[in-house]
């Protein structure tokens, strides 16, 4: 276990390698909103998983163009994989002792260090006088964009979409109805250089206003148009968005 999977493990939230595990999940639109919830947070403050997150998003969007009739049926294994899996846990396990040895010396130690630091530390305290802490920083500000939605299907009605910068990619947030009911749909953000990617699905509910939070891993800076597509591919709804220079929080 790194630091990053015991810090989430004392907290009770998902360790880091959970984390990262939903990616996938995520750019495909299958994520449960409450792991999304967990993850975008994440995104915020781990450029690594960032990293990741715009490498597989442009994967998600090809994925869309596969036919699963036409894909080639289930490879056997070859005969080796199971002596390397053997090797793997082997060597896994001689590891793992090493790391239990190593974890129990410094228990040791602590136990003699940790009595000899705090009567050191309390010397330090009544020699010097205790200074104001300086505040926090105060966390970036970030700027929301008010967007007019243009409807293409005459069926679907909409107003306004709130556009969100962040450092991991560009979230639209809507309102609209008039989606046919049960059928799925599509957002879509398209890049400066003309790449298409995936920004999420949701079911139409008809009538019934449906709200969508859609999110794409492209900075804001870089996208030109958010599209709503239906399962044919075709347009339904449409927003524009313009150049600005945003702050990304």
């Amino acid at each position: 276990m790194n630091a990053d999977d015991s810090t989430g493990a004392r907290r009770g939230g998902p360790s880091h390698r959970e984390l990262r595990e939903m990616l996938g999940p995520l750019v495909l639109g299958a994520l449960p909103a409450p792991e999304e919830v967990a993850l975008r947070a994440h995104l915020d403050g781990c450029a690594a998983c960032r990293a990741d997150l715009e490498e597989l998003a442009p994967l998600a969007g090809d994925l869309l163009l596969v036919d699963p009739d036409r894909t080639p049926g289930p490879v056997a294994p070859p005969r080796e994989l199971g002596v390397r899996i053997a090797a793997a846990v082997g060597a896994e396990s001689v590891l793992r002792e090493r790391r239990d040895r190593r974890e129990t010396r410094r228990g040791r130690l602590r136990t003699v260090l940790v009595p000899v630091a705090a009567a050191a530390a309390a010397a330090v305290v009544t020699a010097i006088a205790v200074l104001p802490a300086d505040p926090p920083p105060a966390a970036p500000s970030v700027a929301f964009e008010q967007l007019p939605l243009r409807p293409v299907d005459p069926a679907v009605s909409a107003d306004t979409a709130t556009v969100v910068p962040h450092t991991w990619g560009v979230e639209v947030r809507l309102v609209a109805s008039g989606f046919d009911a049960g059928a799925t749909y599509r957002g879509v953000v398209r890049t400066r250089d003309g790449r298409l990617l995936p920004a999420g699905e949701f079911l139409g509910t008809g009538a019934k206003a449906v709200t969508c939070n859609m999110q794409a891993a492209v900075l804001r800076t870089d996208a030109v148009d958010f599209t709503v597509v239906d399962a044919e591919g075709r347009t339904v709804l449409d927003l524009a968005l313009p150049p600005k220079a945003v702050p990304r929080g």
